[in-house]
């Protein structure tokens, strides 16, 4: 019996260099395609390689073992015809994992389960044209697969023995026990350069299983951390007294005499800060949004609480956690709560809504209605002459103009519009497409940038992100003719960075920008100090009531605790932060930022250094560990707060944007000013200042320049040297550019450690210079 075991076990592994072939031929065609979108090949297609051998390793079992009933079939060629066509379905769902990566910029793992069948049909449709490139390989490796299969049966291929087979199915089970999931280079230092080596397959299964294990395991025993939802209450774990400050009052002009100001938000698919705003790393390509930033306050380190749609809302009108899969997803079952909409339509306002899409993805109307949107505009209001411009609704300029024509017939009185975009997401249509490819060379001109490979292989998104551009400059210029122009304040942010270009680090994914205009702004402000989309409704209703004489909830569940408006760097927050619907592994707290269990330092810009803190990541995973324990309550809570708390109050008592200790703070030592000095020659004065209350380490200040790209070309530093408490210095740094030839370049000033070079307290970083 054993040996007959063996010898069925065996069979499948003699095969298996047809499936190894196979599997080759696609890992060649996700290193071209990487390629193009800067993961260096050289360094990495062998770490790729090897990360398919090692899942074919830890899987094996499951292969040999899935083959077992083929022993029944007493033919070896029928048998290894079986083979060939269970081997094939693995090939093409690899195939399709391959490509969902490619359309969507992460790969795909147990957030598939997190949607309905309609929302993954309505993506598919979307999103989903087979890539030639891809289409190639599946035919290459199915044909390697068939035609080594065919040879296997014959007699002179090497035959496996049944120890063999048990070896081979031992070794795999202690691999999948023993080994990780994965392994990569120190060289792989972005997330496309991850994301590469991942076997597509093997990380949708071990994700799912991961899921699974998550689900029903049980939640050991911890001290639990200092947090802004250390509620007194363990069935409400995020209720606490509102203490908001208003931040933006100071701000913004009072007149006396006028209702409170109407608010509009735009919601911008995808708005990111690599390609949007000044010293974006791919270049700015939105021209509109540039020039409306100068005269606003703009906020340069912004975080989204999410890096898909389905958290936007709830997130920006709510501050509310996550739950499971999205607070949203759970329809009619969301537990009750206050957010800036019900709030401000029970004291008055009208509520208004508009999209070009369908509403129900991601239960977005479900959400609105609870809120008591009295007016909401989706794909299904739209007619002649406007036409769909792809499977997800309408175009962004069509939306624009059907906006600003509703708000114009309007009721007058104090109102919240909402404006979510859709264009700048894959299929990336939208009408006039090809007039905006061209344009995107004309951009790249005006911003004296070389057509490099990123801007090549993704023309069609950079000319989707100029035409959404486009269209909120028409938005803007309607919504100034209309009579309460003056008293508005409008909101521009984007629901996430869109994903299918290549990004640098993780956080990356959220780095948005924040736009506040409004005729009643004092004077533009350019904020360097981190915020999120968290605290955007604590903010609003905090000005609302201090300026306005409105009210706000006496008792609160905010996650975030106000903007920060202070234009020096410095992040007084902290953020949990959800990739996909099923994966939350990021979190923010103070400059700490946590990552898949990795520290990290969060800079100026949003530049991260890693964080060899053990007491600052113990802080970080105790914080986070209690918000996802606070999460999953909520999740499956009736209500966030009694309802007998729900009161509503005047502004007043102690209010603080800092919510709770963080687990780091490296702003005690930092630049607080950088500029290029006049006169002959290229010098430029850095301010240091020590803002704690001890000397600060020694440090060496640090100038390096880098080109569009991020190729560091040059450093210069100054003698090392320390401050005071409170002290401030201002330190000359003279690069020696004999070896740069002119052009535009980025500049960057940090206090770094004298014998490591690494930082030692907040930088200034990317700052756009002409050399």
């Amino acid at each position: 019996m054993a040996e007959r075991l063996g010898r069925a076990l065996a069979f499948p592994l003699q095969a298996l260099p047809a499936l190894v072939a196979a599997w080759f031929c696609l890992r060649v065609a996700e290193a071209i395609h990487a390629s193009g979108a800067g993961v260096p090949q050289s360094s990495l297609f062998g770490a790729g390689l090897g990360n398919d051998l090692l899942s074919l390793l830890r899987f094996a079992c499951v292969f040999l073992l899935g083959a077992l009933p083929l022993a029944l079939i007493p033919s070896p060629r029928w048998r290894s015809a079986a083979l060939g066509l269970l081997w094939s379905v693995l090939l093409l769902a690899h195939a399709a994992l391959l490509q969902y990566h490619w359309v969507a910029g992460v790969p795909l793992g147990a957030d598939l389960f997190a949607y309905s069948a309609s929302e993954v049909g309505a993506t598919v449709a979307g999103g989903w044209a087979l890539s030639p490139l891809l289409g190639v390989a599946t035919m290459a490796a199915l044909a390697c697969l068939w035609t080594l299969l065919a040879l296997s049966v014959r007699p002179w291929w090497p035959r496996a023995g049944a120890r063999a087979g048990y070896l081979v199915v031992a070794a795999s089970l202690l691999a999948h026990v023993l080994l990780p999931q994965r392994f990569a280079p120190p060289v792989a230092r972005t997330d496309a350069d991850l994301d590469y080596l991942l076997n597509k397959t093997a990380f949708f299964i071990d994700s799912n299983l991961a899921r699974l294990h998550d689900s029903v395991a049980p939640v050991a025993p911890h001290a639990k951390a200092q947090t802004p939802w250390s509620g007194q209450d363990p069935r409400y774990p995020f209720v606490h007294a509102e203490r908001t400050p208003d931040t933006l009052g100071p701000l913004l002009h009072t007149r006396p005499g006028t209702p409170p100001p109407k608010l509009v938000f735009v919601i911008v698919e995808g708005l990111g800060r690599s390609f949007s705003g000044p010293g974006a790393r791919l270049g700015s390509f939105t021209p509109f949004l540039d020039e409306l930033a100068g005269r606003s306050l703009y906020f340069e380190n912004f975080l989204s609480g999410q890096g898909r749609t389905f958290g936007v809302l709830t997130t920006v009108f709510g501050s509310l956690p996550f739950g499971e899969n999205g607070l949203a997803a759970l329809g009619d079952r969301l537990p009750r709560h206050d957010s800036l909409l019900s709030v401000l339509k029970s004291q008055g306002y009208g509520l208004r809504f508009y999209s070009g899409s369908n509403l129900e993805f991601d239960n977005e109307g479900v959400f609105l209605r609870q809120q008591g949107v009295d007016t909401i505009v989706s794909e299904r209001d739209f007619g002649p002459p406007y036409r769909r411009s792809n499977d997800w609704g309408y175009a962004d300029r069509d939306l624009m103009e059907v906006a600003a024509a509703r708000e114009a017939k309007a009721p007058a009185g104090p109102a919240v519009a909402i404006v979510q975009t859709t264009s700048m997401h894959s299929p990336f249509t939208f009408p006039g497409k090809e007039a905006w490819l061209r344009r995107v060379d004309e951009r790249l001109a005006q911003l004296k940038l070389a057509l490099a490979p990123v801007h090549q292989n993704n023309r069609d998104i950079f000319a989707s992100i100029l035409y959404t551009d486009d269209a909120l400059r028409l938005f803007f210029e309607r919504a100034a003719q209309l009579p309460d122009y003056a008293n508005t304040i409008f909101i521009v942010t984007g629901d996430h960075r869109l994903p299918e270009l290549p990004m640098d680090t993780r956080i990356e994914r959220y780095h948005v920008p924040l736009i506040v205009h409004s005729p009643l702004l004092k004077k533009p402000l350019l904020v360097k100090s981190i915020s999120s989309q968290f605290d955007i409704a604590p903010s609003l209703l905090a000005y609302l009531a201090n300026r306005h004489g409105l009210k706000s909830p006496q008792d609160v569940t905010w996650i975030g605790t106000g903007l920060d408006t202070e234009p020096a760097f410095r992040n007084l927050h902290v953020i949990p932060l959800k990739q996909t619907k099923t994966e939350m592994s990021d979190f923010v707290s103070g400059t700490a930022y946590l990552a898949q269990n990795r520290l990290y330092t969060i800079g100026d810009g949003m530049q991260l250094d890693r964080n060899g803190d053990a007491g600052a990541l113990a802080r970080a995973q105790a914080q986070f560990r209690d918000f996802l324990e606070a999460n999953a309550i909520a999740g499956r809570s009736a209500e966030l707060r009694p309802q007998s708390d729900a009161r509503l109050a005047g502004y007043g008592g102690e209010r603080t944007l800092r919510g709770t200790a963080l687990a780091a703070n490296a702003g005690d030592l930092g630049v607080t000013k950088l500029r290029r000095a006049a006169g002959a020659g290229v010098v430029f004065e850095a301010t240091f200042t020590n803002h704690g209350a001890d000397a600060s380490p020694a440090f060496v200040p640090l100038l390096v320049i880098t080109d569009e790209h991020g190729l560091e070309l040059l450093e210069t530093a100054a003698p090392a040297r320390s401050l005071a408490p409170g002290e401030t210095a201002t330190i000359a740094l003279r690069p020696d550019l004999r070896k740069v030839a002119p052009g535009s370049y980025f500049v960057s000033v940090l206090p770094s450690h004298p014998d490591t070079g690494r930082p030692l307290g907040v930088g200034q970083y990317h700052v756009e210079t002409r050399l």
